[in-house]
Parts: structure tokens; sequence; C-alpha cells
């Protein structure tokens, strides 16, 4: 029989320099004290990111014997200060405050564990590495100790849609919303004043630090220094499956890797391969919180699925496997790809700044689409440079980090390159695997000859006979980042250029797959979820040759009996092949806030060009104008 239930919603948390952080906690009414488990993040825990999926999580754990713990960041929700921007160095030592103050409660044994999906799970990740006494055990979720290398900057590119047309601006909504949570002395109103006041949205991060600068660096969790047994989970084709690989390789703490094939989204619910996460979350909880010996520290670290056609689950004992060897394999002029050197030339392509559009089902940000459709990126071959190797007699595996080594010039700088690996079917299809990004350089290199090293994103794919390997070379990927302004030319040189695959043998004895649980899809479904959806629309412009991206993403969420949420974010990006330097991304955020005693309305518009990104914000209260701002901020030069 489940034990009965305490929640205590808005506990006030007061951190070192007095600031208080708000808090819900869910427990059992046992008479020991429990283990203690923290989600400590920005989505406001009386709003989406509490009432759906981590309250039904908690209620879980606390029903497992688990003392649960959900937290706004500082300046965000109901936590009293000012937000000072994206994952501030500052997070790290709350979190650390945090977990302190759990452990000396008189519910808690001093076991606290860490857990997030996205943000939550980078918060947990630097708070991990500033070792607090009391934290034992994290499960970051699809997180990264560096955001820059893994959104901000691919390669040295500038961001485009996540940050400038979809999370970004939905983040400038979210940091001005008032807290849901309103106390009868008032306390929730000048919280909210204090928002408004010192919240600038985190876009003016986006374009006063573009380069890797001590802004970034001391944003960077130093995984290196964790030593809590750390589980790490990420899918495949969400926004950080290289980081999670090589923060795991960085970590010297008891640790576990799972990648599976999802987005960003929590295994047991992933649309491809859906995985038991969340009965392998109970049992590292269970083994490094309560002490259960329950063999998850003697398995297999690694749980990979390989992706393809005949995709499936392996178990290994490192990452990447011992097995991986390089093997290169050439750019010719013919177009083919092979294992001989070529014979000296060139190539030439110009660049097309619309490339892009047809992997777009490939990434994190488009969870509502069916995995299965829409893969077919053909059309960005066709306006890319493309080298397809043989059809192959036997299966292949690619498990780690390819890398293309290119011998190139160009007419003209700036110039990005984007390098993508696809698996091409029989009847032409083809599919994405894995991309790579390089910013060639500034104006000053235009038409000299040279030698780029390109790392592709991490990936586990599995060729089967049939099938061909392709290698395209582009010089855009939009919207995923920013086109360079100027027309250009590539020229790429053949005889040295070639692309280097981690090809793994399989192994000499049987296949072993990963010990699995039941999924519990169950426990993220959540009552407080009224419905929502996505749309995508692609569109060209046969008389300008422009593309167009038009989507929308809408959320209806049950606060309490008396509150209900409405979060409606219209964005889009367009782009010209003919003037790359008029590209632009733009988003409208309205959230709605019913209650019986009046209604508040918040609207943020915000637009990017090559030159500058603006934010409009107003905020309505019983349809009366109550507040607004505008801000804008220059590109980078």
């Amino acid at each position: 029989m489940s034990p009965i239930l305490v929640v205590d919603r808005n506990v006030l948390v007061p951190m070192r320099d007095g600031v208080a952080l708000a808090a819900d906690i869910i427990r059992p009414t046992v008479a020991q004290p429990v283990p203690a488990i923290l989600n400590f993040g920005p989505y406001h825990k009386d709003g989406r990111g509490g009432r759906l999926s981590v309250e039904g999580v908690h209620r879980h754990f606390a029903a497992l014997g688990y003392a649960c713990i959900t937290a706004d960041l500082r300046g965000l929700g109901n936590s009293g200060g000012c937000c000072p921007g994206a994952f501030a160095p500052g997070e790290a030592q709350d979190g650390h405050d945090l977990v302190e103050w759990i452990a000396a409660q008189p519910w808690c044994d001093g076991n606290v564990g860490m857990w997030g999906v996205s943000y939550a799970g980078i918060t947990a990740l630097s708070t991990a590495a500033t070792n607090p006494r009391h934290l034992k055990a994290i499960v970051p979720i699809h997180a990264t100790s560096d955001l820059y290398r893994a959104v901000v900057s691919l390669g040295g590119t500038r961001s485009g849609f996540w940050m400038r047309a979809d999370w970004g601006p939905r983040m400038a909504a979210y940091n001005l919303m008032p807290p849901q949570w309103q106390d009868t002395d008032g306390r929730w109103a000048r919280v909210w004043s204090e928002h408004l006041e010192g919240n600038a949205p985190w876009l003016e991060a986006f374009s006063a630090h573009a380069d890797f600068d001590d802004f970034w660096r001391s944003r960077v969790a130093r995984v290196e220094r964790i030593t809590c047994p750390t589980f790490q989970i990420c899918g495949w084709r969400d926004l950080y499956a290289d980081c999670t690989p090589r923060d795991f390789a960085a970590i010297t703490a008891p640790k576990k890797l799972m990648m599976g094939a999802w987005k960003h989204e929590f295994p047991d619910t992933g649309r491809e391969a859906p995985a038991a996460g969340l009965w392998d979350m109970q049992r590292w909880f269970e083994r490094w919180l309560k002490g259960v010996h329950n063999g998850i520290d003697s398995e297999a670290p690694v749980s990979v699925y390989l992706q393809g056609r005949a995709g499936f689950w392996r178990a290994e004992p490192d990452w990447p496997p011992r097995r991986v060897a390089p093997g290169a394999l050439f750019l010719a002029g013919d177009g083919s790809l092979g294992t001989d050197t070529v014979r000296a030339g060139s190539s030439d392509y110009r660049y097309d700044p619309s490339v892009g559009m047809h992997s777009l089902a490939w990434d994190p940000w488009t969870t509502a689409l069916d995995p299965t459709l829409a893969r077919d990126q053909s059309a960005d071959d066709a306006r890319s440079l493309c080298f397809t190797g043989p059809v192959l007699q036997e299966p292949i595996e690619l498990i780690g980090v390819p890398e293309a080594l290119l011998d190139l010039s160009a007419s003209a700088l700036p110039l990005n390159l984007v390098v993508k690996l696809s698996a091409v079917a029989a009847n032409g299809c083809s599919t994405l695997i894995t991309t790579g990004w390089a910013n060639i350089g500034d104006q000053a290199g235009a038409s000299e000859r040279k030698e780029l090293r390109v790392a592709l994103r991490a990936t586990a794919y599995q060729l089967l006979p049939g099938e061909r390997l392709r290698v395209s070379l582009a010089c855009a990927d939009f919207p995923r980042i920013w086109p360079t302004p100027v027309a250009s030319a590539l020229r790429l040189f053949h005889g040295a250029s070639r692309i280097l695959l981690p090809l793994c043998q399989a192994p000499a004895g049987p296949l072993k797959s990963p010990l699995w649980g039941p999924l519990q899809a169950a426990v993220l479904d959540s009552p407080n979820d009224l419905g929502g959806g996505q749309t995508w629309d692609i569109s060209r412009d046969l008389m300008t040759d422009a593309v167009r991206l038009s989507a929308s993403r809408n959320e209806r969420i049950r606060i309490d009996a008396q509150t209900e949420l409405v979060i409606d974010h219209v964005y889009g990006a367009a782009v010209s092949t003919a003037r790359p330097d008029l590209a632009r991304m733009h988003s409208t955020t309205t959230v709605r806030i019913h209650q019986p005693a009046g209604s508040t309305e918040l609207l943020t518009r915000t637009s990017t060009t090559a030159h500058h990104t603006s934010v409009d914000a107003e905020i309505h209260v019983d349809g009366q104008p109550f507040w607004q701002r505008h801000w804008k901020f220059d590109a980078r030069p």
C-alpha cells in the first residue's frame, strides 16, 4: 500500500546571500527520515515546469519513499531576486545551497539526489561539479556541461532557430510571467515587480557574446570534478547528443550512459525505440541514495541504440567501444566515395543559403513529428556537393565521432561549412546520420587554400547491405545556423579530402542487450495537461527562390482547480538564395492566465536579422495595460 503523501507548496529556502528560493515538497508520511530528490530549473514549479511531467515523477518517487523537491531558479517563478541570465554561474552555488538545506531537514536522512530534463539536467551537472557534501547521485537527461559548444555556436557558427526563434524567445516571455502561487500577504506581487524590473531577455547574451568569451567560459560545468555517481541519458537526435558522451568520458565517478533514438523526450515516451529510463533511474537512486545493492553498478555501464533500418539496443563496457578503428573514405571528383586515394583535381560548389530545411525532422524541437516521416533529405542533397559510396555488400557499424578532413578554398568569406553523413536507401531516400559544422574564416583569408578539420556529432548507426554512404558538403544549414551574408563559391581539392569513420567490429560473442524493466510512460502523463500541439509548414517561393518555415506551439495547463495557463508560440524563419543578408527570424508568444478573480495576458514579439535582435513585451491585467518594455540588441560585427 502506497504511503499517504504530504505536499508543502511554496516553501521559501534561504540562500547564502539571503535571497529566498521557492520550492514545492512532496514526501511520504513516514516516521523515519528518507532520501530526497531535487529538480531545479527555470520553467516554473507552479507552471509547465512543475505541473506537467515533473510532478508526476515526484509523486511516483514519493510513493517509493523519497522526499521530492521542485525549486524555481533565482529570479524566476516564485523565487526572489533577479535572474542573472541563462546558465549563470550562480545557479550551481544556489543548487549547492539547496542540496545542503534539504539534507538538514528533519524529514531527510542526509542523502540527496538531483535529476532533470534539459535545463534542470544542466543544473544537476553544474551543482554536482561543486561537490555538495550530501549530493550522492544525479540523473541528468538531455543535458550538457557546455551550452556554447552544444547550441550557441555549432563549430563556430552563429546560432539560428533554436536560440533566436524558438526557445530563446519563449524564455523572454516565461521570465516575465507572474508567480502562480499567489499568497495572501502579497509576497508574489513584490517578487513579480522585482522580476519585471531586473530580468532582461536571455536573447541579449546571444547577441552580446557571440564568441567563446569569459561569459560562456564561466558557464561551463567542470564535470571532471564530479565525485557523485552520475547516470546520463540522451538521444541521438537531441541537441546534446554530442556533448553527453563527451561529458561521460570526462567523469571519473561511478557512471552510466544511456543513448537512445529519441529527440528531446523522456526515454519511456520516445516515439522511436522507447526505453525504460524511469526504471533505471529508480534503480540508480535506490543504489546510491538507499544503499540497496541491486546490481546496476555492476552491469555494462553503456546502453546504446544503433540507429538504422534494423535499429537495436546493445550493452557496451565503454564509450566508444574498444572495437572501433578509423576507416578513411576519399572524396573523388566524379562524386564517388571510396577507400582508394583519388587523383588530384577539384570540385566547385556555389553557396545556397536555403540548404537545411529538409533535415529539420531530425532535430529535437520537432518532437511532434513522427520520426518515420519526413526524414528524406534528398532535396537538401540536390543543393549540396555530394559524394556517394558503392552499394554495401555487408553491414557496417559507425559508433563514435566521424571527422572530415578537407582541402578547400572560398571565393569570399565569412562562410560556413556543413558536412553531413547520410545513409542512402536503394530507392534514393537519404536519411541523415550526423552533421558537423565549421566557420571557415573571415574575409582576410578569402581565396587562400586551407586544410579544415570538421568533427561531426557522435553517433551510433548500422547500415545494411543495399544501402550506400553519402557525404554532402554545403555552406548552409538553415534555419539551424544563421546564414553568412555574402554570395560565395567553395572549391574542394581532391587527393587529400576524406572522411574518417568510426568503424566498429561486431562483438566476438553473442550480442548483449541492456537489462530492461517495464516502460512507465503513464507516470509522465499529467492530469494538468489540458492538451496542445505543434504545426510545421515549409514552403519555397519559386519566383524568388526563397524558403520559409512557419511553426506554432500551443499548451494548456491546469495550475490548480481555479487557474488555467495557456501558452501560444508562433514563430518562423525565412531566407532568399539571392539575398542571404536579409534572412530573418521572428516569434510571437502569448501567455494567458485565467482565474476567477481576473486574467493576465503577457505578449512578447521578437525579430532577429543579421544586424540586430529586438524584443517587445507588454502585459495586460483584466484587459487593462499594466506594463511594457522594448529592448534592441546589436548582432556581432
